[in-house]
């Protein structure tokens, strides 16, 4: 019987190896088959549609998984190999097109919310898209000034002047390139080719990419962030280069603003020793002449407001410096403005009344202006980030301290003198 039953096993380990044998000999002999699959596979691989494409990588992968080593196949498993990874990229961007429909009917709409829910999920996806992160940054610059209008908070400011900060840094050091050609309304490249990034209304070269980006990061570090010193740097580098708000009046008027707050808060330290200064006079006014000590006394005095009229007067001698830095700025916003609208008429006068009452407080008198204008502005703009230096001129000490006049506020600049 053991015999019998070994003999059986090896009968049948025999067919099994000829089944197995038989098998792996024919398959490549199978044309019905393997024509079926390479049919399917190129009747919808150019398809733009997920199930068919879906359809097309099925048959494919099977393909080249069943018939990929037949030599008679090799042309079209040649073919069909590398399409495969490009078929499956081409569904998984099918599937995400949604997110980029639903971000580009944002961007048309001006609608900030739908520009990041959307813009965030494709960062997700692709976090090197940088025309991505140029829309979230410039677009939220409307939301941010509404914000500050209404003296309430963009939740988008931080996240705006990240995206605008690392953008700005890249573009000028060349570690991010423009990977986008402008086209016209025909759909075709306008000739010279100009690369640009960003998507849309929002779409525009180099030079003009870094302008923008430098105001938005200024504007929202000023305005939104409070961080005024950091906010009139970059509004001065916005100055110093091309582009469209290198010529926008609210630059300067920020920057003019920034002197007469710091020119303010001195103010009010020299208004303190002003005070000081009249209230040891008065003792010494009520000083008695008969009392014991009363000529040392008035002697201790004297001294004592020698030095608060010098402090007084470094004070004052500073507060100058700040104004007249303030009415550089100012005339300089003055001179970029344009009068072409009511609207811009008024604005433009509206400066030169303000840099005239500048003018007046700091030189007492009406006359110059238009000469004190020209020469100052032919010089280059001082950058606000360096010292102001006093305006020393022979005073008396008055027992009060003026502010600069006025404020040109330059976020409500901004909404006047817009971008057309």
């Amino acid at each position: 019987m053991k015999s019998i039953s070994r003999s059986l096993s090896i009968v049948a380990f025999v067919v099994a190896v000829a089944v197995t044998g038989s098998y792996a000999q024919n398959a490549c002999d199978d044309l019905d088959t393997p024509t079926a699959k390479y049919g399917t596979f190129t009747e919808n691989y150019q398809k733009n549609d997920i199930p068919s494409l879906e359809s097309a990588v099925a048959a494919g992968k099977e393909f080249l998984e069943k018939w990929g080593a037949c030599e008679g196949w090799k042309d079209q498993v040649a073919f069909v190999k590398p399409w495969i990874p490009k078929l499956e990229k081409k569904i998984e961007d099918l599937k995400f097109q949604p997110t980029f429909d639903a971000f580009d009917k944002a961007v048309n709409a001006d609608d900030i919310d739908g520009i990041y829910t959307n813009g965030k999920k494709i960062l997700a996806k692709v976090p090197t898209d940088h025309n991505i992160k140029y829309v979230m940054a410039v677009a939220a610059l409307a939301d941010v000034a509404k914000a500050v209008q209404a003296k309430t908070q963009s939740k988008y400011a931080g996240e705006a002047a990240g995206y605008a900060k690392t953008l700005f840094d890249g573009l000028k050091s060349g570690s991010i390139t423009l990977d986008r050609v402008l086209r016209g309304k025909d759909g075709k490249p306008v000739t010279p080719t100009t690369p640009t990034i960003g998507v849309l209304k929002h779409e525009t070269n180099k030079e003009e990419a870094l302008s923008r980006l430098a105001y938005t990061h200024g504007f929202i570090n000023y305005y939104a962030l409070n961080s005024k010193k950091s906010g009139v740097a970059t509004y001065y580098e916005v100055s110093q280069m091309p582009g469209y708000f290198k010529g926008y009046p609210p630059v300067y008027v920020t920057i003019s603003d920034f002197y007469r707050d710091e020119a303010l808060n001195i103010v009010k330290e020299s208004s303190a020793k002003t005070a000081e200064y009249n209230a040891l006079v008065e003792q010494v006014k009520n000083l008695d002449p008969k009392a014991p000590g009363a000529e040392e006394k008035a002697k201790e005095l004297d001294a004592q407001i020698k030095v608060k009229d010098a402090e007084i007067k470094a004070k004052d001698a500073l507060i100058k410096g700040y104004i007249e830095r303030a009415m550089d700025a100012l005339a300089r916003a003055h001179k970029v403005a344009k009068d072409g609208t009511p609207a811009e008429k008024q604005y433009k006068e509206g400066l030169y009344k303000d840099l005239q009452g500048l003018y007046k407080q700091r030189f007492d008198k009406d006359a110059g202006l238009p000469e004190w204008v020209a020469a100052t502005t032919a010089k280059p703009l001082p950058d606000p980030t360096s010292t102001v230096q006093p305006v020393a001129e022979e005073t008396t000490t008055t027992t009060t301290s003026a502010a600069p006049a006025g404020n040109g506020n330059g976020a409500n600049g901004t909404a006047v003198a817009k971008k057309p």
